[in-house]
């Protein structure tokens, strides 16, 4: 275990560390105004992201924007490589920052250029494999790290006792990262939550006399070259997308190329997919590339456009004992199969495009490609459908089972990564939402996470959240069951629920006619419906009409019907029919509309809606609805049209904000105030007539009211002489009653690091520079005002 850093590592820190406590020079003469400002102190980056069953992996400080791997194999197994890192950091300046590899000798490391020391901290029992960087000046905002490194890389064994990383085949080495491996061939920022661009080029042996013994280099993206010198070829492949470290790949060896263009549901994407020559004929390599259009476009229809810069698939000699989700070309051991193709062509979506903030939200990558291979291959090929798939699957699986005691989301043993809870509990999660929620909102779900998400990472809790806005209901206990609880769950019922009237949707009635609604229950899934619960809101059927006696299973709550709905066997319809009466003297002429909600999971709407007509008393006639006229802006008038009523009719006038009266505000004319901004003003009209209903009519809102305009204003002036240490005051005109100014000194086009108020005392960082001052006056409820000084001379030295 090699925890102890080099002295000179040690010393960087503390010089820095040093650095940020100097006193300023010459502070006291500053004005007690414009106190000088100590630059930002530089820290030390983490050695972690936090993963919750890979602590040890990911580093902090900084954001990967781009990795430039240039790395050559030896026909011995042996690689030499520099890999170059631009990164931006995240917070303070770094005095020193980390990177994830294992193995290979470090031969030179370089920031910005500058040779910069370095140490490597490993321990291979908690799995740390540090490059710990000390630049010789903090690196802040952009910078690059260029890392020339050496050696036969070794694979990587999981906690599982899998292997990943770098790996020997048949003639050559393939590069699979899943979860932590990638360290085993370059420098990384080895966690999802970090993707970049990657641009890998791959030389390999070249010999131009016997073609047969020549290398292929393969990655992800797209092939943008291939170079050949006297006795190497070189393979650059360009990453446009955002791809996490774990997606990255590097495959060598002797391969059957395809090249083509792969039919998506609009357009094209380029494919290049490559086998080795040894199990080329075996390995379904040509059957598989002639599934890929319609796999996809199935896989589109369902979750939106292809995610990936190409595609393609590798199928070559290791033996690792599975296949891989590589980014746009999906790595398989010896043969393709069918349905591992879909699972792996899903993952393009869930899990590439959109990757796991934690590996314990890995179901979120596995469970996805899982339900998505079974879905396409019941459309395309005549397979199981999902739900009697995984029905079947939670049905034959004995409560007891070990298949129940690992939670799918949230387990904190890294062996059980990728466990069957991870794949089958993952879709079986799946199929019982869509069960739960209905088809439509299931698929709403799925595809938004990749529209709001894709080219990012995001978590379990987010996909609860996104479930619950777009289903608008509360799902705690369903994930609570699902997801992170170690017992069997309950496979949710699926029906339909209808709403029907006698007579029918659209008849009229008269005062004291008697109606009746009817609401029906049938069961169109897999176990018998229970506890299911129905309510109508009954505001508009109270309003026009008389219940008669209710059914037992139904009650009524001040304006709320409920129905308990009895339990019922798969393939059966129960009902509950309510009887009413139309009111001797109905109010009004407006219909009883109903709508019937599902307060359950389970359903679906048939029909769930119904109106009845209502012969009554008639509205005034005309009552134009009223328009609004003016600009919608702080102190300005509003101007309300009413329109052609009936000279008899008795008018009266309201203006509303928000929906909600002004006190008031009872003329055709409105003054705004400060508590209509950001408001939406609307005009309401009442009208009362003998023999008539009392008639209202309201304006369409308003667009939202904005802020007012402040007066016009000069630019700032400086007052004071342009040298090292010497104060400069700005020069304010005159304000509006009510305003603040705030200030920002610029030196050249560049703002000045906490330079915020009226005074500001020039260092020698501003040397030869020219000095400028920024105004923002505000005033509640108005635009700002912005204005730029007359830039000084150049600034001087101290004399």
């Amino acid at each position: 275990m090699k925890l102890k850093r080099t002295p000179l590592a040690a010393t960087a820190v503390l010089l820095c560390a040093s650095l940020a406590v100097l006193p300023q020079a010459n502070a006291e003469s500053a004005p007690e105004s414009a106190p000088a400002t100590a630059p930002p102190t530089a820290v030390a980056g983490g050695q972690t992201s936090g993963d919750s069953l890979f602590p040890h992996q990911g580093n902090t400080g900084y954001d990967v924007q781009h990795y430039d791997i240039d790395l050559a194999y030896a026909a011995g197994g042996s690689i030499t490589a520099t890999t170059t890192i631009d990164a931006v950091t995240t917070g303070e300046p770094l005095s020193e920052y980390s990177l994830d590899l294992e193995g290979l000798t470090v031969d030179a490391v370089t920031v910005d250029g500058t040779a910069a020391p370095f140490t490597r901290v490993t321990d291979e029992d908690e799995g740390i494999h540090k490059l710990v960087i000390s630049p010789t000046t903090p690196v802040s905002d952009a910078f690059t790290t260029q890392i020339t490194y050496s050696g036969t890389p070794t694979a990587h064994t999981d906690p599982d006792g899998s292997m990943e990383g770098w790996t020997s085949t048949t003639n050559g080495a393939v590069a699979l990262n899943e979860p932590v491996g990638a360290m085993t061939w370059f420098p990384t920022n080895n966690t999802p939550t970090d993707k970049a661009t990657f641009t890998t080029a791959l030389t390999v042996p070249y010999n131009a006399v016997l073609p047969f013994l020549n290398r292929t280099a393969v990655s992800t993206g797209v092939l943008d070259s291939v170079t050949t010198a006297a006795s190497t070829r070189t393979f650059t492949w360009e990453q446009p997308h955002q791809q996490a470290p774990y997606l990255a790949l590097a495959a060598i060896g002797r391969y059957t190329s395809a090249e083509g263009s792969v039919a998506l549901t609009e357009g094209t994407t380029e494919e290049w997919s490559y086998a080795n020559t040894v199990i080329q004929g075996t390995s379904g390599f040509a059957n598989r590339r002639a599934q890929l259009s319609p796999m996809l476009q199935a896989i589109e229809r369902s979750y939106g456009t292809y995610p990936g810069a190409s595609i393609g698939v590798v199928v070559d000699t290791s033996t690792l004992g599975y296949a891989l989700e590589t980014q746009d070309r999906p790595y398989f051991e010896t043969t393709i199969g069918q349905n591992t193709l879909i699972h792996e062509l899903a993952h393009q979506w869930f899990g590439n495009a959109v990757s796991p903030t934690d590996w314990s939200d890995i179901w979120l990558n596995e469970g996805p490609a899982t339900f998505i291979a079974t879905q396409v291959e019941a459309e395309l090929y005549g397979g199981d459908s999902t739900e009697d798939t995984y029905y079947d699957l939670w049905d034959s699986t004995a409560a007891d089972s070990a298949f129940w005691t690992t939670p799918v989301a949230g387990f904190d043993d890294p062996a059980d990564l990728f466990g069957a809870p991870t794949y089958n509990r993952g879709a079986m999660t799946l199929e019982a939402m869509r069960s739960a929620l209905g088809d439509d909102v299931f698929g709403e779900i799925m595809s938004t996470w990749i529209e709001r998400y894709a080219g990012g990472d995001a978590s379990t809790a987010e996909w609860i959240a996104l479930s619950e806005e777009i289903s608008g209901r509360d799902l705690t206990a369903f994930f609570t069951d699902w997801l992170f609880e170690t017992d069997k769950p309950a496979w949710p019922s699926r029906w339909t629920l209808d709403l029907s009237t006698a007579p029918a949707p659209g008849a009229t009635l008269d005062p004291e006619d008697p109606f009746s609604l009817t609401l029906s229950a049938t069961n169109v899934g897999k176990v018998t419906q229970t506890g299911s619960v129905v309510t109508l809101d009954a505001t508009s059927l109270l309003a026009q009409a008389d219940l008669g006696a209710l059914p037992g299973s139904v009650s009524l709550d001040g304006t709320t019907l409920t129905w308990a709905v009895p339990d019922n066997a798969v393939g059966a319809t129960t009902e509950v029919t309510i009887p009413a009466t139309v009111k001797t003297e109905p109010p009004s002429s407006n219909p009883v509309t109903l709508e019937a909600y599902a307060e359950t999971l389970g359903a679906t709407c048939g029909a769930c809606n119904a109106a009845l007509e209502i012969n009554a008393p008639q509205q005034i006639q005309p009552a134009p609805t009223p328009t609004i006229a003016g600009t919608l802006r702080l102190d300005r008038q509003l101007t309300a049209t009413v329109g052609p009523w009936p000279a008899a009719a008795d008018l009266t006038y309201q203006w509303l904000r928000d929906g909600a009266a002004v006190d008031g505000a009872t003329d055709t004319t409105y003054d705004l105030t400060l508590a209509d901004l950001d408001a939406r003003m609307s005009f309401e009209v009442r009208g009362i007539q003998e023999g008539f209903l009392p008639t209202t009519r309201t304006s369409e809102p308003t667009d939202r009211v904005g802020k007012g305009v402040q007066s016009r204003r000069k630019r700032p002036g400086i007052d004071g002489t342009a040298r090292v240490g010497r104060p400069l005051r700005a020069l304010v005109p005159a304000r509006d009653a009510g305003t603040t100014t705030t200030y920002q000194w610029y030196a050249g086009k560049k703002p000045i690091t906490k330079a915020t108020s009226r005074w500001f005392t020039i260092t020698k960082k501003q040397r030869g520079k020219r000095i400028r001052v920024q105004t923002t006056t505000t005033k509640t409820g108005y635009l700002d005002v912005v204005k730029v000084s007359k830039r000084t001379k150049k600034v001087k030295k101290r004399t």
